[in-house]
This record gives C-alpha cells, sequence and structure tokens, in this order.
C-alpha cells in the first residue's frame, strides 16, 4: 500500500496513468500539506491549466487535491487508500462546479468524467501490476 500512495501523491507520475493529464508544472520536489502545483489537462478537445493546492493530508490513507483557479476552479479530488488482502484499494472521488463553458457541457463533462475516472483506476492498477 506504501508503493501505491507514494506513486499516486507524486503529481509527475500523473500523465502515465490519467488521459486527463497531459502535463505537470511547478511540481515541489518533496509536495505536503499546502504544496501547490498546476496541471495541464484535456477534456472535450479543451486544454486548460489548473492550478492545485494539496490538503488533508493522513499519510498511505487519503489526501486531497483542490483547485485553485482554472476552468473548474471549485473542485477537490480525494483519493482514499485502503489495505485489501489481494493489495490496495484506490478510491478516487471527484467534486466540483465547473464555469464559464463547462457550465453549460455540465451533464456532458459528468459523464466523460466518471467513464475516465474508472479507466484511469483500471489503466493504474495495470500500471502497478506490471512494475510487480
Amino acid at each position: 500500500m506504501v508503493e501505491v500512495y507514494a506513486y499516486v501523491t507524486d503529481p509527475e507520475n500523473l500523465p502515465e496513468w490519467s488521459s486527463l493529464a497531459i502535463e505537470e508544472k511547478d511540481t515541489p520536489e518533496a509536495l505536503g500539506e499546502g504544496d501547490r502545483f498546476t496541471t495541464v489537462g484535456k477534456i472535450l478537445g479543451r486544454r486548460f491549466e489548473t492550478p492545485f493546492v494539496r490538503i488533508g493530508i493522513e499519510p498511505n490513507r487519503r489526501y486531497t487535491d483542490r483547485a485553485a483557479g482554472g476552468p473548474v476552479p471549485d473542485q477537490a479530488w480525494t483519493y482514499t487508500f485502503e489495505e485489501e488482502p489481494a493489495g490496495t484499494r484506490l478510491t478516487r472521488t471527484v467534486e466540483g462546479e465547473p464555469g464559464g463553458f463547462f457550465k453549460l457541457a455540465e451533464p456532458l463533462i459528468e459523464r466523460a468524467l466518471k467513464r475516465q475516472v474508472r479507466a484511469d483506476l483500471e489503466t493504474l492498477t495495470d500500471l502497478l501490476e506490471a512494475r510487480g
């Protein structure tokens, strides 16, 4: 579980397993409570940058990245890690209120995001299992 937590908490790894992230910018070397980083992403064909702040850290158990601006400025991504006999269960929860163009496309975005979160978690599982 510690290895999974260490991999997932590093935003530099996000583009490897999340198709929502194209790249990470301005990520501190040792990301802790209150630290900021920027994710460059693409959804519905639009490229966007979102600054995040890392909050609510419980080492090896849970953390939240909250948007500090960007096209969907009121969003929080919470990651919860639970030990299971077969490995680690990761739950990724997204909460937010889109604005501007994204407010108009909210139903579309919600469906796309649910599919994408499931696909991302499958990609992450495959990636980490391949690493052994």
